[in-house]
């Protein structure tokens, strides 16, 4: 795999589909993506959708909502890709840190450290993911995480 047959761009309505497709093969919750206030992109490769990720927006903080690589394109390391792009979309917005729910895996990698639910839900409170867990009188399960945007993109 080379990196001119990966191209990571921003989704628009058309693309709803794709992401949600993408999310839901992945497990992930597909309700409210590409809701408004929300910025979300789609990994292809070889011109063929195999990834997505989107970023929810609140004041000079983001929520990461999905990030999603279909099953065959996993081990070429285009999750970390789409991870990292969307750090640094959410530094170049001048965000202060990005937040996210996790039911696996060890973000610690990604620069992210664990924080109470609670600092989430009080940080974007308007953010359509924590609105839909609130609609539905639901808690996220799993674990909170925070990456603090001070660190430079490529430590993590």
């Amino acid at each position: 795999m080379t990196d001119s047959n990966v191209q990571i761009r921003l989704a628009g309505p058309q693309d709803k589909d794709t992401v949600t497709r993408v999310f839901h093969d992945a497990g992930l919750d597909t309700e409210e993506a590409l809701a408004p206030g929300t910025t979300y992109w789609v990994l292809e490769r070889g011109g063929h959708p195999v990834g997505a990720i989107g970023l929810e927006h609140g004041e000079g903080a983001s929520l990461l909502r999905g990030a999603a690589i279909l099953p065959e394109a996993r081990g070429h390391g285009l999750g970390r890709r789409l991870v990292m792009s969307a750090v640094e979309y959410a530094q170049g917005r001048g965000d202060r840190a990005i937040y996210m729910f996790s039911n696996g895996g060890d973000w610690a990698n990604f620069g992210f450290q664990q924080v109470p639910l609670a600092v989430v839900m009080g940080e974007l409170p308007d953010a359509p993911q924590i609105q839909a867990y609130r609609a539905r009188s639901e808690r996220p399960g799993g674990t909170t995480w925070m990456r603090p945007l001070d660190q430079k993109v490529s430590q993590a």
